[in-house]
């Protein structure tokens, strides 16, 4: 008798990626970044924003920007690119050396229960004349 063996992939998102350098009003792809994982994870949405650097222990400052994931982004083991701008007052949310924190929240549900999460990522970029590639 044959048997099937199927393969279920059981990944999470685990950080984010945005070019080092951003430009106000300018396009540029945000890279969510994801992992392996022990078991399998819903990911909802993220949620992402702008501060100056250093930023805000888990909040997203102002600009903020979402992306519905749902099940074709989740339990995947690539990385998850979103297209935004960069808003218009970004060079108002630098501090003194023209740094932002890009800071995004992910709503995940995990496991055969669903339990909700929240994880928090961050990257700090420089702002610019032109967005990086």
């Amino acid at each position: 008798a044959a048997s099937a063996t199927f393969a279920l992939t059981s990944a999470r998102i685990a950080g984010l990626a945005a070019p080092a350098t951003l430009a106000p009003n300018s396009p540029y792809t945000l890279t969510v970044i994801t992992e392996n994982y022990i078991q399998r994870v819903y990911d909802v949405s993220v949620a992402w924003g702008y501060v100056a650097a250093p930023g805000f222990p888990q909040s997203l400052g102002r600009d903020v920007g979402s992306s519905y994931l749902g099940p074709d982004k989740s339990n995947i083991l690539t990385n998850i690119s979103i297209e935004t701008t960069a808003p218009a007052g970004l060079r108002e949310a630098a501090n003194a050396e023209g740094k932002v924190l890009l800071s995004a929240a992910v709503y995940s549900l995990y496991g055969a229960l669903a339990q909700p999460t929240v994880a928090n990522f961050n990257v700090t970029v420089q702002v610019g004349d032109q967005t990086s590639t």
